[in-house]
């Protein structure tokens, strides 16, 4: 059955929901007349049409007021949208894809059968890709399009988010020592019917009060979190979550009291990773696609951009010129990652980022190897070693500019033997521990008596003279 069908009933018994429904879409139309049809239970008093007519009218009253009134604006094509932007001033394009998703949420329409999103979706597309934003001198009819420039910085943005996901399990598990959580955390059934603001603030609101528990507590929570869509479009979070050991089973009992659905299928909620790069990849599998979102949990918000700016070189507020040097490096090396997050000062924790400071802030260092990774870090920051197991006296370490190509992929592991590799003037084939007393120059070769009794003789000599 089609809304033409029942539209004059409509007309004519409720002037004012035909008002309503006037702006809406032909297709949405037609699916609400289409499913109220099929639930319907007709009665022989009213003709078919008719008693679908008055379901409507019942189904109309029952929905938001704020989503009635926006008929208008979802209805509208890429280009009709462009137009009212054009008049108001005011960016559109988000807001409508979120009405339109609300009403596929009330209608129970999957996102792949909404013809009027896949249309809008398409419009949008060739217009961004038609639209020439750096035009080729040669050819000035084609050129950057605002679609190839969009793609660049998603890739961009996706190469630094794995990036800081590989230097944070490197932080957490090797430096810290904390266990590795791949969490999957879902809303009740009741959820799935409501609006996804409604929804998105209801998950969000369950993890942060986990989050806040724990800052109360001043236990330390590492990791990044992936807000994605369910097939009916209703939000879940994947999160990736490193805690300490000691405080694992109350960070997963809190979780479990935030999110009570999730007690039945506990083994499938919390689950322990065990391959880093694969759970980093599926949790940025999504980014760029609407109604998603990545971010990072015990790190600062400008990360990225952080990220990003020393990358290229440019000055941060926060971090000095010397800083900004040295990590450049290690990044275009592609090299200590962990050590990365440490120079750029970027955890919320300030006990962390004080640990690359000339005189670090010891509250997460407790344990000798974590001391020595700290000699480490401040061995690539100031050029000086500074054995902080033993006492506090510091030597110079003449560590090179450049990393030997020989050992491309620089960890926390191997740190002894970095540091002495990594020295000028030291031979390829040194030992495999850190000397921090000597200087890096072979020992001299020839009988020491010879050598003194050949000085012996040139001095008479000169006094001769």
């Amino acid at each position: 059955m089609q809304y033409e069908q029942i539209e004059n009933y409509i007309r004519t018994d409720r002037p004012d929901i035909w008002g309503r429904l006037l702006p809406l879409h032909v297709f949405y139309k037609n699916v609400i007349t289409r499913k109220t049809a099929e639930n319907c239970d007709f009665l022989a008093c009213y003709e078919e049409a008719e008693q679908v007519a008055m379901e409507v009218i019942d189904w109309v009253e029952t929905l938001p007021d704020d989503l009635v009134s926006s008929f208008d604006l979802l209805s509208q094509s890429h280009e009709e949208l462009k137009q009212s932007q054009r008049i108001t001033g005011r960016v559109l394009t988000s807001r409508a894809n979120r009405l339109r998703r609300n009403l596929r949420r009330v209608l129970g329409l999957p996102p792949e059968r909404d013809s009027v999103q896949n249309a809008f979706d398409a419009d949008k597309l060739t217009a961004s890709q038609s639209f020439i934003v750096v035009p080729d001198r040669r050819h000035p009819d084609s050129g950057l399009s605002a679609h190839d420039l969009r793609q660049f910085r998603l890739r961009r943005t996706y190469a630094i988010n794995l990036a800081i996901a590989d230097g944070l399990h490197d932080v957490a598990t090797t430096f810290l020592g904390y266990d590795g959580l791949f969490l999957t955390l879902t809303l009740p059934g009741e959820y799935r019917h409501c609006s996804y603001e409604q929804a998105k603030a209801e998950i969000s609101r369950r993890w942060k009060s986990v989050r806040r528990k724990a800052r109360d507590r001043d236990i330390l929570l590492l990791g990044m979190t992936a807000l994605e869509l369910h097939e009916d479009e209703t939000p879940h979070y994947h999160i990736q979550l490193y805690v300490s050991p000691e405080h694992r089973a109350w960070v997963e009992s809190q979780i479990l009291d935030a999110f009570p659905n999730e007690i039945d299928r506990r083994d499938d909620a919390i689950k322990d990773i065990r391959e880093v790069a694969g759970t980093s990849r599926y949790l940025t599998k999504d980014h760029g696609k609407p109604a998603t979102s990545l971010s990072f949990i015990g790190l600062t918000r400008d990360i990225r951009n952080r990220y990003a700016s020393v990358y290229k070189g440019r000055r941060h507020a926060n971090l000095s010129d010397d800083r900004i040097a040295r990590v450049s490096r290690l990044m275009a090396n592609r090299t200590a990652s962990g050590v990365i997050l440490f120079l750029l000062r970027g955890f919320c924790d300030e006990r962390l980022n004080r640990i690359s400071a000339r005189h670090p802030d010891f509250t997460y260092v407790t344990r000798p190897m974590q001391k020595v990774l700290t000699a480490f870090i401040h061995a690539i920051h100031f050029r000086e070693v500074k054995d902080f197991t033993t006492s506090s006296r510091r030597m110079t370490s003449m560590v090179s500019h450049r990393i030997r190509e020989a050992f491309p992929s620089v960890r926390f592991a191997a740190v002894p033997t970095c540091l002495y590799r990594n020295q000028e003037g030291v031979r390829p084939c040194g030992l495999p521990c850190e000397r921090l007393k000597a200087r890096s120059q072979p020992p001299p070769k020839g009988d020491k008596s010879a050598s003194r009794k050949k000085y012996i003789d040139a001095t008479r000599e000169k006094s001769t003279d």
